[in-house]
């Protein structure tokens, strides 16, 4: 049974709707970065300019950004309040993991991008409680092997392979 007007609220979340135009402007100045990246030679244009994916990352992020104001009246017609959990503190994971991936992405000129996703994809689900060493190592293996490939063989984009990467 849908709810009337009164039990819905507000059609827009305040709070919600500041984040929102904070990740909107955010996504707006780094679109107009990417316009600014240098053209690159034909030799190593690799079938994409080096603004296509940046750009279209922030396009992703906008598109969904967008429904963030409304979210709240998903959660009341579950019977859920979107604010309940807001007065908590936030745990310490979401920056032991953003800790974890700055380090990982400040390897990658040393270790390759490879090497630096199967770091990623070994390490999160360990920090994140994953236990079962059956579900983890074919993940870390085969999922960045499947992008490398899909990269490097159907789009002709290269990664960079990092001084112990041009080893492997």
């Amino acid at each position: 049974m849908p709810l009337t007007p009164q039990e819905r609220g507000p059609l827009l979340h305040t709070t919600d709707l500041v984040v929102a135009l904070i990740i909107l402007a955010i996504c707006v100045v780094l679109y107009y970065v990417t316009t600014t990246f240098e053209e690159v030679s034909n030799l190593l244009a690799q079938n994409i300019p080096p603004e296509f994916f940046p750009q279209l990352v922030l396009i992703i992020i906008a598109i969904l950004t967008l429904g963030v104001p409304f979210e709240h009246l998903l959660h009341k017609r579950r019977g859920d309040n979107i604010d309940s959990e807001r007065s908590d503190r936030i745990k310490r994971m979401p920056y032991v993991t953003a800790a974890l991936l700055i380090a990982l992405v400040l390897g990658i000129p040393y270790l390759g991008m490879l090497l630096s996703m199967i770091g990623v994809c070994a390490v999160l689900p360990l920090l994140w409680g994953e236990r079962r060493l059956k579900l983890i190592v074919p993940f870390a293996l085969l999922f960045p092997l499947a992008v490398a490939y899909l990269f490097n063989k159907v789009l002709l984009v290269f990664f960079e392979p990092g001084i112990l990467g041009i080893a492997l």
